[in-house]
């Protein structure tokens, strides 16, 4: 008969640390625990810890665990199997402060919570999910009734709808967002277009796109998003281009050939490219040139610096005037 007791309470042990291991996610912390009252975990698991033999990971507790619908399994767990276990369960009665997820189930830092509908990116694309766990910036989630995996906010999980406060200060922005990027040390007007993870692929003047992260790019105030009718300043400050730099320009170093020039005419300007020309209004603030194309915001403006040798520093490199 003790035979058979130490035999069930061995299954029984190694169910309970089966179960706890795929309940839980990464340990943040060793979480206290709290002998007698019950916890509630994801998949409305209830767990129970009667006793423990000490504070070591190795250490045996004695613990209950029932999941719905079967019958409740106890037995010894070791305190190291416990934690990991309890790093995702909060106690049943909304007391203490046991796990960030907490039975109260208040959003966190992140602002999410247990229950909440998400999109998890997985090798096919993005996915709705539902959220089952929760550790930090990890989530363990539901993809359907039998796909589960954990994933990290906020490369891997996104809230639905609108970006918040809290995505842009994690560095998430909007597809369609007008944008600053940093394109060889110049910071660049640009429209965001496509995303890779936490990369995004911005489009700049001239038909050009480039990859870049949070580190490479900057928003755009608010104030300069209003499209200025054609013929009109793009933003406060600004006036038509002077005379003094009309003229053709092409690369400084004399490459490129006729796939890239700039001219500039009485407050307009053309670029051509091998892709085509593009037609632009010319302005100036005295310090530099703004290309702007008309029906586009301020933002998406292209601003070319003006050198001291009658050089302009595009975003395409150095131009010199090579005739009128």
């Amino acid at each position: 008969m003790t035979h058979n007791r130490s035999c069930h309470n061995v299954a029984v042990g190694v169910a309970l640390g089966t179960i706890g291991l795929i309940l839980s996610g990464p340990v943040l912390g060793e979480p206290e625990v709290n002998l007698g009252v019950v916890y509630q975990c994801a998949g409305e698991a209830r767990l129970r810890v009667f006793s423990c033999a000490g504070p070591n990971p190795a250490d045996v507790c004695e613990a209950e665990l029932r999941l719905p619908g079967q019958q409740a399994q106890r037995g010894p767990i070791t305190r190291e199997q416990l934690g990991a276990l309890l790093a995702s369960c909060g106690l049943a009665n909304g007391a203490g402060s046991n796990s960030p997820a907490g039975a109260a189930n208040v959003p966190d830092g992140n602002g999410f919570k247990i229950g909440d509908e998400v999109r998890a990116a997985t090798a096919g694309g993005w996915y709705q999910a539902k959220i089952l766990q929760r550790n930090g910036d990890s989530y363990r989630v539901r993809f359907n009734a039998s796909a589960e995996a954990w994933k990290t906010y906020p490369s891997e999980l996104r809230r639905n709808g609108p970006l918040n406060d809290i995505d842009r200060a994690r560095g998430l922005f909007d597809m369609k967002e007008k944008v600053q990027v940093n394109v060889e040390g110049k910071w660049v007007d640009g429209v965001v277009i496509a995303e890779m993870g936490m990369d995004y692929n911005v489009e700049i003047p001239g038909n050009r796109t480039v990859w870049a992260n949070a580190q490479q790019m900057r928003r755009v105030a608010a104030a300069e998003r209003v499209a200025a009718k054609p013929g009109t300043p793009p933003r406060a400050g600004l006036k038509q281009c002077p005379d003094r730099f009309d003229g053709r320009y092409s690369p400084a170093g004399g490459g490129g050939g006729p796939s890239f020039q700039l001219t500039l005419r009485s407050g307009t300007a053309s670029l051509q490219e091998m892709s085509g020309t593009t037609e632009l209004e010319c302005w100036s603030d005295g310090q530099r040139l703004y290309l702007h194309k008309a029906g586009d915001t301020a933002e998406q403006d292209m601003p070319i610096e003006i050198n001291e040798d009658g050089t302009l520093d595009t975003p395409f490199g150095e131009v010199k005037r090579k005739g009128k």
